[in-house]
């Protein structure tokens, strides 16, 4: 009986549908900036891509949209928000992995050069211990 239920189990793992992904197609994120521009949150990444909405989720659903490749931001390693969007972090703290380095500033334009320079000074705190002060 138990090896009927084993079988059962295994053929439905064959079954189950799965979405293939390229991974040539995704695109390798590290640094991730997020601010306020004309009333709308902007999402910029190193990539020079950008996706803006009127809260950081529909920013990165815009990003998704309007990028060529698949964004994955699991791959991030830097997320830097700007002071008057700093309520926007509760809401991308769940799409990024939890050692994602947290920064507050302002890089609109500079996210290439800032991961860079990230690279080198971070000692930031991380996305598992971050704690944002209203």
């Amino acid at each position: 009986m138990r090896w009927i239920l084993y079988i059962v189990i295994l053929a439905l793992l064959f079954l189950a549908p799965l979405e293939r992904v390229d991974v040539a197609k995704l695109l390798p994120i590290e640094t991730v900036a997020v601010y306020e521009e004309a009333g709308s949150v902007v999402m910029e990444t190193d990539t020079k891509h950008k996706g803006v909405g009127k809260d950081a989720m529909e920013a990165l659903e815009s990003l998704k949209k309007n990028t060529p490749a698949i964004v994955y931001l699991d791959t991030a390693k830097y997320l830097v928000v700007a002071e008057e969007v700093k309520d926007q972090i509760a809401q991308l703290r769940g799409q990024l992995k939890d050692r994602v380095c947290i920064c507050i500033a302002d890089i609109r334009g500079r996210v290439k050069e800032a991961s860079k320079y990230l690279q080198a000074h971070g000692n930031l705190p991380e996305n598992k211990s971050f704690q944002n002060e209203k």
